[in-house]
């Protein structure tokens, strides 16, 4: 016989428990103090981002004083003050300082005692260009507190040019742009080009009037020895260079020239002599000249004069 039979048992209606009826020691009574209490810590208890921070003004002017006493510092040292006067200047060509350099050293020497920051590079840059014009790159460097720095490159060294006028040489060093960069200067190891003028040439200006035209001309007649040489095996001592003429000769170390027409095709000219090898032995028989110039209908023809007995 159950004690308890708790199936079928229906609640009536209205009925409540009684559990919360019952007291337990380990039930704390809140009292209506103690409930106040805890709304208050809830209140106090602000999440940190709404935190107001006290007023910053004292720091922000104190700031704004600092900036404006910096700038100010600024400007007396850069306008007025002698801190970045050019006292020092250096020209470096190629990696290399170089003391030598007269036409430099003066423009740099008119710039010492005006200021190093509010130097103007591009008129520099333009002097420099314009006293020499053989530079290819230059480069402005302002070294704090007060010293300039010029470096730059020249243009390559292309040929020797031997400059005739009513019999009388005079040697020069040509740069790859067509410009006379030396005077009374040689070097053995680039080719030699022969030019007469009833006029002398200047140093520092093109062998020719148009300086476009110059570094055209200059070019043609480097690339025609080095094709010469490497196609025949034969050495150019020099070339000679027919300005009203447009013609180009060069003379071999077989003493004998063979003669271009700056016109035409270098390439095409010198086939037509690699074609008549089999014929005209340019090694062993004694030639004046070669003349590769003619061209039309019989445009292989290569016409040649041999020396005399």
């Amino acid at each position: 016989m159950a004690l308890f039979n708790f199936k079928n048992r229906k609640k009536k209606e209205g009925h409540t428990s009684n559990i919360s009826k019952f007291r337990s020691p380990y039930l704390k009574k809140i009292s209506p103090e103690g409930k106040g209490l805890r709304q208050r810590r809830r209140n106090l208890m602000i999440t940190p981002a709404r935190v107001k921070t006290p007023s910053n003004k004292g720091k922000k002017i104190f700031a704004a004083v600092l900036a404006v006493g910096i700038c100010a510092y600024c400007v007396y040292a850069v306008f007025f003050s002698d801190y970045f006067i050019i006292k020092k200047y250096k020209v470096v060509e190629e990696g290399t300082i170089i003391e030598t350099n007269d036409t430099i050293n003066g423009l740099l020497e008119a710039k010492t005692g005006q200021n190093l920051a509010l130097l103007n590079e591009e008129d520099l840059l333009k002097e420099i260009k314009a006293a020499q014009p053989e530079i290819n790159k230059i480069k402005i460097v302002k070294k704090f507190p007060d010293t300039l720095t010029v470096e730059f490159e020249k243009f390559p060294t292309a040929a020797n040019i031997v400059n005739i006028i009513s019999g009388v040489q005079k040697k020069f060093l040509v740069d790859s742009q067509g410009l006379l960069t030396e005077e009374n200067a040689e070097n053995p190891n680039l080719p030699y080009l022969k030019i007469e003028t009833t006029e002398p040439l200047q140093v520092r200006t093109h062998f020719l009037a148009d300086p476009a035209r110059a570094a055209e001309r200059l070019d043609y007649i480097i690339k025609a020895i080095n094709l010469f040489e490497e196609k025949f095996g034969m050495k150019i001592l020099y070339a000679v260079y027919k300005i009203r003429e447009r013609e180009l000769h060069l003379y071999t170390e077989k003493y004998f020239y063979v003669m271009l027409d700056m016109e035409k095709d270098m390439v095409s000219q010198f086939e037509k002599l690699k074609k008549a090898l089999s014929k005209l032995d340019i090694y062993t028989v004694p030639l004046l000249y070669i003349d590769l110039r003619i061209s039309g209908n019989d445009y292989e023809k290569v016409i040649f004069k041999r020396k005399k007995a």
